[in-house]
C-alpha cells in the first residue's frame, strides 16, 4: 500500500519562548514491512537540524532555538510504501521455551521490564496469568490479552494524559490508544514476553471505523524468538497489517514520542496537531 502522511503540530505561547529543545522522531523508517519514499520536515522558525539514532535505533531530528518566539510549527510530509507483515498468517505455535534462546541478548530483554509507563504490579501480574491459561504459545497469548483489553476497557478521550501509567489505566479502564499500549506491555512482559512501543499512524479507508486512525497512534510488538517483531493493536483487537505507517519505537510513550521537548518562558503554551493518511 502506498500512503502518504502530513502530520502538523503548531505550539502557540502566551509570552515569548526562548531555548526551545526539541527531539523529532517524524521520519518513517526503512524496515523490512516499509519503505519510505518521500520524507519533508519544517521547521518554523527555521533553524539548523541535527540527526542522530538513538538507543532503540530510531532517527531522531534534533534542534533549538534560542531566540524569544511566540510560535513553533513543525511540519512533516512523508510518502512510505507498506507491506502485510502476516501475509503468510499469523505466527503462532511458537512456545515460551523459546524464550530461553534470547536470554542473554540485551536488545531484546530491554522489552521485557519495567519502564517510565509500564509498571509490571501485582495486579497487572495477575490478570496477564488469568488470559493467559494454560497456553503455552507466545503469539497467540499476546494476541489474546490485546483482545481482552479492546473487550474490557474503553476507548474515551480526555481522562488520561501522556504521564498515565499502565497501572493508573489498569484501575479505571478508560484511555486512548496510548494507554491500552501501555497496558498490553504490562501484561506481555509481566509473562516474559518481549514487548515494545511503537508510535506511527492507521489509515482507515472506511473514515471512523477504526480507533486512533488518521491521527497519532501507537500500538505493541511483540517479539517472537526466530522470527522476529509482529505487530497487534489492542485499540482495535487486530494484527498490524500494511494499513500501519511505523514511526519510532522502545520501551514506552517516553521512547518513542513524535515530539518531546522543552522551553524557557513564564508563558503559557497551546499544542494543536493535525493529521492525514491517504492511499496514493
Amino acid at each position: 500500500m502506498k500512503l502518504r502522511v502530513h502530520h502538523r503540530t503548531e505550539y502557540l505561547y502566551s509570552q515569548p519562548a526562548r531555548s526551545n529543545s526539541n527531539e523529532i522522531r517524524l521520519q518513517p523508517p526503512h524496515t523490512p514491512w516499509q519503505t519510505r519514499s518521500f520524507w519533508l520536515l519544517k521547521v518554523l522558525p527555521a533553524t539548523p537540524l541535527r540527526h542522530y539514532v538513538d538507543l532503540h535505533r530510531n532517527g531522531v531530528h534534533h534542534f533549538e532555538i534560542g531566540e524569544p518566539h511566540s510560535r513553533l510549527v513543525l511540519d512533516a510530509t512523508s510518502t512510505v510504501i507498506t507491506l502485510n507483515r502476516y501475509a503468510d498468517g499469523e505466527p503462532a505455535g511458537i512456545p515460551f521455551s523459546a524464550l530461553e534462546t534470547c536470554r542473554e541478548d540485551a536488545e531484546v530483554t530491554l522489552y521485557q521490564k519495567d519502564s517510565r509507563y509500564v509498571k509490571i504490579d501485582p495486579a497487572t501480574w495477575r490478570a496477564a496469568i488469568d488470559v493467559k491459561g494454560e497456553s503455552d504459545d507466545i503469539y497467540l497469548t499476546a494476541k489474546a490479552i490485546g483482545e481482552h483489553l479492546y473487550d474490557t476497557c474503553q476507548y474515551v478521550s480526555g481522562i488520561t494524559t501522556v504521564n498515565t501509567t499502565s497501572t493508573e489505566f489498569f484501575q479505571n479502564r478508560q484511555g486512548v490508544c496510548q494507554d491500552f499500549t501501555h497496558l498490553m506491555l504490562a501484561m506481555c512482559r509481566a509473562m516474559d514476553i518481549p514487548a515494545r512501543y511503537v508510535s506511527g499512524y492507521l489509515y482507515d479507508h472506511r473514515r471512523g471505523s477504526l480507533r486512533g486512525a488518521h491521527q497519532s497512534h501507537a500500538w505493541v510488538e511483540v517479539y517472537l524468538p526466530g522470527h522476529g517483531w509482529f505487530g497487534l493493536d489492542p485499540t482495535n483487537r487486530r494484527p498490524v497489517n500494511d494499513h500501519y505507517v511505523t514511526l519510532a519505537s522502545g520501551r514506552d510513550y517516553d521512547d518513542a514520542s513524535p515530539v518531546k521537548g522543552s522551553f524557557m518562558g513564564s508563558g503559557s503554551r497551546v499544542m494543536n496537531v493535525t493529521v492525514s493518511v491517504e492511499e496514493l
